[in-house]
């Protein structure tokens, strides 16, 4: 996976000497906090790395497409990989919050994302709308925050057509998390994967058959 990520990104010129140090860190910190691709949970680095890798394989078919610009498959490729990015969490699932907060206390992660001229705000704004479920309380506490994390944005500061196009690309990325690690494999991988998530997420089992 680590490989195909970075594929994708030489093919479109993306595959620079901070997005690939951005690639390789996010891997050696979840291996080193015990969240390789042995960790009994949902959440591992396999997570991470499959839902980046149906991502960019995704908005580089939209940038194809021209639908997207290259500045989008750049911040989607930073948020999917960090999207997850919760080393120190207590339980399977991660917290959003918890995720946002670690990003931008990490030195290192602020420095790579500066050095790619990646604006952390937008990336924080666009994670956030990988929170699930997507009703109810949760969503509109959440779309206040993205709310304000692009308002902070240096990049969509005043610019409600940019701060509309990152709305969408979060639901994209939201997208691309539900059913990255689905469709890289087999029905019963996916049903597997259906459990693990299920018990990771505290939901009720009847939620697996839906």
């Amino acid at each position: 996976l680590r490989n195909g990520i970075f594929d994708l990104l030489s093919s479109v010129n993306l595959a620079t000497e901070q997005n690939t140090e951005l690639l390789n860190y996010t891997i050696d910190l979840f291996n080193e906090n015990g969240l390789s691709s042995d960790y009994y949970g949902y959440h591992n680095i396999d997570h991470e790395l499959e839902v980046t890798y149906v991502t960019l394989m995704s908005a580089i078919h939209s940038l194809n497409e021209k639908k997207f610009v290259l500045d989008d498959v750049k911040y989607l490729f930073a948020s999917a990989l960090l999207h997850d990015f919760d080393p120190g969490k207590a339980a399977d699932r991660p917290h959003e919050k918890s995720v946002i907060d670690f990003i931008n206390k990490d030195e290192k992660i602020q420095q790579l994302l500066g050095d790619a001229m990646i604006d952390s705000d937008i990336v924080c704004a666009l994670i956030l709308r990988t929170v699930y479920p997507w009703s109810g309380d949760v969503r509109s506490k959440t779309e206040e925050e993205i709310k304000n994390y692009l308002i902070s944005s240096s990049y969509a500061r005043g610019n409600t057509e940019k701060q509309d196009h990152f709305l969408k690309l979060g639901h994209f990325l939201s997208v691309s998390d539900r059913i990255g690690g689905y469709a890289l494999g087999d029905f019963s991988k996916a049903m597997e994967m259906a459990k693990m998530n299920a018990h990771a997420s505290g939901w009720h089992p009847a939620l697996i058959v839906r």
